[in-house]
């Protein structure tokens, strides 16, 4: 057998990918926040701002360090090849780290601990800085290896596959494995076996996708731009600067989707935060099972009319959150929720490609690591962005785990609706303004592709001359 693997097989290996970064995305975005306030007992404002500087902020500094770094790094392994060798497993130490907080694995008894909340800070952002060596490069390395939109949008399905694995790990099994090493020992043990089992799994997962990756030798060869003139035009890029806003409310959704999903279980369903998969489960199956559909829509209509339509029909499906009363109803909720999803996370991920497309036919330059640095920076700012939001429903509505009240039920619904649409309205506004429709995407689908067989040419004739 031949590394790396090609054709299917090869798409296929790279996907696996998916399971460790949506695993550890859904674990973080779904449980940090419920075990640092309910578990932890650490006041509700401290755990939303350690979740946003880290998770946030951090990100939007980290994620472009490592992209433009990974762009001007030359080995006999590759660009990316390194970071995801190094930060993989990595990231298993310091994901377990976050379940293991200075409190005698006992929960606090003054909310406002100062210790705790930087400890969990700290940690958080060692996480989010190994975790994106890994993902950010990972990212970059898809609209690398495959060009056309039939084959990108190929590849986003078998990700997505992948991907519900991720999460169905991440929202069913780390509590269920949570509760079974927590039974008789008490404190926090359950947490940390969780998070040392499933951070094996995720890493493991990314080392796996190795096996699907190729890195192209004639972008390795590529001189690289001067650091400072990479940012400059990455950052003065006004296609990226209206693709990465639309980005980052898709990510707003999904994020504030995971948050509050507990916290709705608890105050709307009166079920435990442990039985958050009922919902979360229906949410990845019409995620899954859409896919296709959406698949054959944006071949059909662009990235533009997809994502629009994508993007009215979460908001609408959002709405009966207000009405829904049993586990059963919310579990057909959530299945319309992520059958609509499907659509906004194939369109955003497609469109990812076609603007760093756009940006080697301006530059003659291949920088993945640079856009998918600035893309995934945006996109965590949803990671500052949901959380503080949660903060100001849950002090809104006077969140208490111990006693929900009707106001709390009712507060937190109407909350989830009017977030939901505020991103969707700001979505809208920049998808207007977005310049890469059907016909200008598929333009540069073509010329990129007479561009890369030129710089292959270009390669061949190099590799003849030095041998002559």
């Amino acid at each position: 057998m031949s590394l790396p693997l090609k054709g299917r097989a090869g798409k296929l290996a790279y996907a696996v990918g998916a399971i460790g970064d949506t695993g550890f995305t859904y674990v973080i975005n779904t449980f940090l926040l419920v075990f640092l306030t309910d578990y932890v007992k650490l006041d509700i404002w401290l755990s939303c701002l350690t979740f946003a500087i880290s998770f946030g902020v951090w990100n939007a500094i980290n994620d472009p360090i490592i992209g433009l770094l990974s762009d001007r790094t030359r080995t006999r392994f590759g660009r990316r090849r390194p970071f995801i060798l190094i930060g993989a497993p990595l990231t298993i130490l310091f994901f377990v780290l976050l379940w293991l907080p200075p409190t005698g694995g006992k929960s606090l008894t003054v909310s406002y601990d100062i210790g705790v909340f930087l400890f969990i800070t700290i940690i958080l952002g060692a996480w989010a800085w190994t975790y994106s060596m890994a993902a950010v490069t990972w990212f970059a390395l898809y609209p690398e290896m495959w060009e056309s939109v039939k084959e990108r949008s190929e590849v986003v399905v078998y990700r997505q596959i992948f991907a519900l694995f991720g999460g169905i790990l991440a929202v069913a099994v780390f509590p269920l494995l949570r509760d079974i090493f927590s039974e008789g020992t008490g404190g926090f043990d359950g947490w940390i076996w969780a998070g040392v089992i499933l951070g094996c799994i995720f890493a493991g997962a990314y080392l796996f996708s190795l096996l699907g990756i190729r890195e192209r030798k004639e972008f390795l060869e590529e001189k690289p731009l001067s650091m400072g003139k990479s940012i400059t035009m990455t950052f003065t890029n006004k296609t990226l600067l209206t693709y990465v806003i639309i980005d980052l409310m898709t990510w707003c959704m999904m994020s504030w989707l995971s948050i509050t999903m507990p916290f709705f279980a608890k105050c709307c369903l009166h079920i435990e935060d442990t039985d958050v998969a009922l919902l979360m489960g229906p949410f990845m199956l019409g995620t899954l099972t859409f896919f296709i559909i959406w698949r054959k829509a944006y071949i059909r209509y662009g990235p533009k009319t997809t994502l629009a339509a994508a993007a009215v029909g979460f908001t609408l499906a959002y709405i009966p959150c207000l009405f829904v009363q049993t586990i059963i109803q919310g579990a057909l909720w959530a299945f319309s929720l992520g059958a609509v999803m499907s659509g906004i996370l194939l369109a955003r991920e497609v469109m990812m490609g076609d603007v760093v497309d756009e940006d080697e036919l301006k530059t003659g330059v291949r920088r993945e690591g640079s856009y998918f640095g600035a893309f995934m920076a945006i996109e965590k700012m949803s990671f500052l962005i949901a959380p503080l939001s949660a903060g100001l429903v849950l002090s809104s509505i006077g969140y208490d785990s111990q006693s929900i009240t009707e106001s709390m039920n009712m507060g937190l619904r109407i909350g989830m609706v009017i977030f939901t649409a505020i991103y969707s309205i700001v979505l809208f506004v920049f998808l207007w303004f977005y310049p890469l429709g059907k016909e200008k995407a598929s333009k540069i689908s073509k010329e990129i592709e007479k561009l890369h067989k030129t710089k292959e040419k270009k390669l061949e004739k190099t590799a003849k001359a030095k041998k002559a």
